[in-house]
C-alpha cells in the first residue's frame, strides 16, 4: 500500500469521494432519463388516443386498437343518455297476464333498462325491443288505475294504466 493511505477506512473514504465527484461531473440531462423517454411515450401514445363518440341511445362507438381496452369499451355499453319517453302504451287497459306494447323514445339498450312497473308494487316481467319498443306482461296485484313506469339508468317515464 502506498505510504499516503493509513488505512482501509481512508481508502473507502477516497473512493467514495472520487465517485462522487465523478457522478457530479455528468451532465444533469443524464439523470431521469429513462423517465423522459417514459413521459415522451406517453405523451405520443395520448396524441393517438381514440375518442370515444355517443350515438343517440348513448351506445359509445370506439374504434379498436391492438394495445389499448378500447375493444373492450366498444362493447359495453354506456347507458346514460336521455331520459326515456313513453309516448303510447296498447293496450291502455288489460287484466294480469295481459302483454302490453309500451313505445317511445330512448329506451336505451338492452341492459339499460332496469325495470317495468304498474304501480309502486308491480314490478312487470319485461322484454327490450330495441331503443323505442318495450313488451311488458300485467303482473297479479292491486286492481284499478297505476302508474305504468318505465326506468333507465338516465331516468324514468310513467303513463296511466288501468288494472282490470
Amino acid at each position: 500500500m502506498p505510504t499516503y493511505v493509513t488505512n482501509v477506512f481512508g481508502a473507502v473514504a477516497a473512493a467514495g469521494i472520487v465517485a462522487l465527484l465523478l457522478t457530479g461531473a455528468m451532465p444533469f440531462a443524464a439523470y431521469g432519463a429513462e423517465g423522459k423517454k417514459d413521459e415522451k411515450k406517453k405523451e405520443a401514445a395520448a396524441k393517438k388516443a381514440v375518442v370515444a363518440k355517443a350515438d343517440r341511445s348513448g351506445t359509445a362507438h370506439v374504434s379498436s386498437t391492438k394495445a389499448s381496452g378500447a375493444g373492450i369499451a366498444a362493447k359495453s355499453q354506456a347507458c346514460f343518455g336521455n331520459t326515456p319517453k313513453i309516448e303510447k302504451v296498447a293496450p291502455d287497459e288489460g287484466k294480469a297476464g295481459d302483454t302490453v306494447i309500451i313505445t317511445g323514445a330512448s329506451f336505451g339498450a338492452a341492459g339499460c333498462l332496469t325495470a317495468v312497473s304498474f304501480g309502486p308494487s308491480g314490478e312487470a316481467k319485461f322484454s327490450h325491443v330495441n331503443d323505442t319498443t318495450v313488451t311488458a306482461t300485467v303482473p297479479d296485484g292491486h286492481k284499478g288505475l297505476r302508474l305504468l313506469t318505465v326506468t333507465t339508468a338516465s331516468g324514468e317515464d310513467t303513463k296511466a294504466f288501468v288494472v282490470r
